[in-house]
């Protein structure tokens, strides 16, 4: 086997190259909980599948750390007719009309690197109990695009994303707003806001978020994972130099144009638009939990 400086390695010191810091604690964050396969009773964990899953990998172990994040986020009905086709077996509509959110965040500082988001959810109940389930999402950064697919499910897709807030000149200076397109040009969502009081911090954090994590197997054809998993988080709010905190409420705006197959926001068209707030947040990801598993 040939090393590093292009000679050939002997087994020792390719065992103690492959126990460097970086590679051990790396290895000793994933593989706390290695996969016993039933079949077969063989363990495997991250620290039998090499470099690319320990030094290589996209996204670091837990936590995630996000910092100064700015969402913006518009609330609206849509009509559960228009949600029920993005639901799972088991996943329903909270009420009709259905209250639903479509947030837009910049994150200036993750463990991501700075990236955009911008998402819809709806409220919705699930073994008797309500969630924010997620029905699309998008980014503009390869680390948060993988995590969010791979350890939760999150229907990201990658796309391009612009925003209004922090330039100036030009026209409606006093609102905010952003887009997302899909591919460039195609506008699957605009939303924005005005700035025009403050709000008082919550008492109590929001619904849990519930994903459905699908994973295919190799022929493509059947799941090989199918599992409902359940986010509990609640961001801390940032303040402001006076100490108030920096989360305000105005007046909304959203429309999704595109008619897109692909990417069929358009479905769920607001029927009435029931305000927005915008708020700068430090919150960590961690592990999920899953809520009910479909192939058990």
């Amino acid at each position: 086997m040939l090393g590093i400086d292009g000679g050939r390695a002997d087994g020792a010191k390719l065992r103690r190259r492959a126990a460097t810091p970086c590679v051990r604690a790396a290895r000793g964050i994933l593989a706390r909980k290695p996969v016993r396969s039933g079949r077969s009773g063989v363990t495997f964990g991250f620290d039998q599948a090499g470099l690319p899953w320990t030094e290589g990998r996209l996204y670091p172990p837990f936590p995630h750390v996000y910092r100064e994040v700015e969402d913006m986020v518009v609330g609206f009905e849509a009509r559960a007719e228009r949600v029920a086709p993005f639901l799972p077996e088991g996943v329903v509509p909270s009420g009709d009309p259905v209250a639903c959110q479509a947030k837009f965040r910049w994150t200036p500082f993750s463990v991501h690197g700075p990236y955009h988001e911008a998402y819809v959810t709806a409220t919705v109940r699930h073994a008797g109990e309500d969630y924010r389930f997620l029905l699309m999402a998008y980014v503009d950064n390869d680390s948060a695009f993988a995590a969010g697919r791979e350890l939760w499910g999150a229907p990201k897709k990658m796309a391009r994303m612009t925003r209004s807030w922090g330039e100036t000149g030009g026209f409606h200076t006093e609102g905010m707003r952003a887009t997302v397109e899909r591919p460039a040009q195609q506008t699957l969502m605009q939303l924005g806001m005005t700035i025009d009081a403050p709000l008082p911090e919550p008492e109590a954090p929001g619904l849990p978020t519930l994903l459905l994590k699908l994973v295919p197997d190799a022929d493509g054809a059947t799941p090989v994972l199918a599992q409902l998993v359940r986010i509990d988080g609640h961001a801390r709010i940032c303040r402001g130099a006076d100490g108030t905190p920096m989360l305000f409420t105005g007046r909304p705006s959203l429309s999704f144009p595109a008619m897109s197959a692909s990417d069929p926001l358009y479905l769920l068209r607001p029927e009435r638009l029931t305000g927005a707030s915008f708020a700068r947040v430090d919150f960590e990801h961690g592990p999920g939990r899953v809520v009910h598993d479909y192939l058990a």
